[in-house]
This record gives C-alpha cells, sequence and structure tokens, in this order.
C-alpha cells in the first residue's frame, strides 16, 4: 500500500513537472532553432518507445511477465520513453527553470522504476528475479547487445 502511495506521488509530481515545463517552453521562446530540431527528434524516439511499449504490453497482456518485443531488450521501455521525452524537454526550453524540472522529472521516473522492479518480484517471484538478470533495466545499448547475442545461440 505504501508503494503505491509513492508511485501515485512521484506520477503527480511528473505531471505536475510537464505542465511547468510546457508553460515555460510557451513563455520564454527557445532561442538557438538547431537545438529544437534536435529536441523534437529526441522527443520523438521517446515517443517511439513509449508507443512500443504500449503494444508489447497489449499483445501480452500484464498478468505474465512481458519479455518478447521492447520488453525483451529492456525491462522499462515506457519509463525510459518518458525519461528520453524529459530530456528533449531541455533542448525544447532552453532554460534553467525547464532543465531544473526535467532533473526532477527523470529521477522521479527512475524512482518508480525501482519501485515497479520490487513489485514484479513481489508479483511474479523467481519469474521476474531471471527476468532481471537477463534483461537490463533501461540501458538500451546492453539490452541490444544481450538480444543479439542471444539471437547467435
Amino acid at each position: 500500500m505504501r508503494r503505491e502511495i509513492k508511485v501515485k506521488v512521484l506520477l503527480i509530481i511528473i505531471g505536475i513537472i510537464l505542465f511547468f515545463n510546457i508553460f515555460f517552453m510557451n513563455i520564454f521562446p527557445a532561442e538557438i532553432e538547431e537545438l529544437l530540431y534536435v529536441g523534437y527528434t529526441i522527443l520523438g524516439i521517446g515517443v517511439l518507445f513509449f508507443v512500443l511499449s504500449v503494444f508489447a504490453l497489449r499483445k501480452k497482456g500484464i498478468g505474465d511477465v512481458v519479455d518478447n518485443g521492447i520488453y525483451g531488450v529492456i525491462r522499462h521501455p515506457m519509463y525510459l520513453g518518458a525519461i528520453i521525452m524529459f530530456f528533449s524537454h531541455i533542448l525544447l526550453g532552453q532554460s534553467w527553470v525547464v532543465s531544473v524540472n526535467t532533473l526532477i522529472g527523470i529521477t522521479c521516473c527512475y524512482l518508480i522504476i525501482l519501485s515497479e522492479d520490487k513489485q514484479n518480484v513481489e508479483k511474479f517471484g523467481y519469474k521476474y528475479l531471471l527476468y532481471m538478470h537477463s534483461v537490463p533495466r533501461i540501458n538500451i545499448l546492453l539490452g541490444i547487445v544481450r538480444a543479439f547475442f542471444k539471437t547467435q545461440k
């Protein structure tokens, strides 16, 4: 119960930060146009991770450990997508306020990831521990390397 409240509070903080980032990005327009293009590209990559994770969850459901698709590469692609999207705010906002908010948002996402790992170990037990051992939390490069060598066997 306490973990659920903690996650809900973190999600509320993320929502507030998202609101303020969008607000400040509109109040103080970006000065370096080239950074905007990079920011939108990074935002698109984050959205892609988010969408791929939703499709994988809809395909297999949440009653068992989802270990295929993007979940076979990293354990928390939805939160990695959110972290990447938050990171894009630094380039889109080009403001110290947005940068500070973004760091807080990324920290909240990471704390939720840690909580979800604990919750999934409690829910799925040994099966999730094996999954944790074979699939990295959010390290996409390590996940790609492991997935590549797994297919080579």
